[in-house]
């Protein structure tokens, strides 16, 4: 593999983490399953969801009350290549969230965690195989 090629997968996992974020926080639930594998594992706290149809019935989820506003900050993204197809990273994300549409007066942060994923590259493109969502600090302890 050329430090070329290496950069270029690189770039693109970066993509695929700010594509999450955008997704989650703009996107449709089509657009957010499509980032992870058919067989993904997607998990925060006790929260466990296998496989994109469970994916996207938590992102459906997530609206079933009416609207709501969402921003997820990343940073930090170290990678770790296990081979041509396969790696491992970890991240910070920072998510703001509130009830209603935007211009909400008002929020803090919910939750600020550590994302340990695994990323497979499928056809041609990076993937998430599974994200792991680990609070570190969390606004309201009970919502997951």
């Amino acid at each position: 593999m050329t430090y070329l090629e290496r950069f270029e997968d690189r770039a693109a996992i970066e993509r695929l983490n700010a594509d999450f974020g955008h997704e989650l926080d703009r996107g449709t639930a089509n657009g957010f399953v499509a980032l992870f594998t058919p067989d993904a594992i997607y998990t925060n706290g006790p929260r466990v969801l296998h496989g994109r149809d469970a994916i996207h019935a938590f992102f459906v989820s997530r609206t079933a009350t009416g609207p709501r506003t969402s921003r997820h900050v990343m940073t930090g993204l170290r990678i770790d290549f296990e081979a041509a197809d396969s790696a491992r990273g970890i991240s910070i994300c920072t998510t703001f969230s509130a009830e209603g549409v935007p211009e909400i007066p008002s929020t803090h942060a919910a939750i600020v965690a550590d994302f340990e994923d695994r990323y497979v590259r499928v056809e041609g493109r990076w993937l998430f195989q599974s994200r792991n969502i680990v609070p570190i600090f969390r606004m309201n302890p009970n919502h997951v």
